[in-house]
């Protein structure tokens, strides 16, 4: 009779685990070795990825404007030297913060390019704009006005707003 301990266990890979842009992130929030960087192997150093880490710190709200200011620079800097510009401008702390993910518009992109240009905002406050227009009947009609106002007849205006409903 076999033994219930006799099934086969996976088997551990033949070197530590490799680090994620989390490990990454812990090590720059929380433990703040200054030699951090220098000593991760070349796999590691390959995971080190800037913009990813900014993105991911970013999330602190008291240091998102920091972060910002780092965004315009990140790529022209050496990574141990960034690393420790990173160790100098995040506190220590263990405090956890959510990725936000970003929304995905459910709006037509045709429809959104219009009316960014209309309002002249971002695309994503134009999917908010698009959102609130169609609330109500007068925002509606808005809406296709400001469509028309870009060019369309009739019939692509309908067709715009057919694909909307197909989705």
């Amino acid at each position: 009779m076999k033994s219930k301990s006799s099934k086969k266990t996976p088997e551990l890979s033949d070197g530590p685990k490799k680090k994620s842009l989390f490990d990454h992130v812990n090590a720059i929030r929380q433990v703040q070795d200054p030699n951090y960087y220098i000593n991760l192997s070349d796999e590691d150093k390959k995971s080190f990825n800037h913009f990813m880490i900014l993105r991911a710190l970013a999330m602190d709200a008291n240091i998102v404007e920091d972060m910002a200011q780092l965004f315009q620079v990140f790529d022209k800097i050496p990574s141990a030297q960034f690393y420790q510009l990173l160790i100098a401008f995040v506190p220590k702390s263990r405090q956890y913060y959510p990725w936000i993910k970003s929304k995905v518009m459910k709006h037509d992109k045709e429809l959104i390019e219009y009316v960014a240009k209309r309002f002249k905002v971002s695309k994503y406050q134009a999917n908010e704009y698009i959102n609130i227009l169609l609330r109500n009947e007068e925002g509606q009609g808005e809406l296709v006005n400001i469509v028309k106002s870009s060019g369309l007849e009739d019939k692509e205006v309908e067709a715009l707003f057919e694909e909307k409903k197909d989705e």
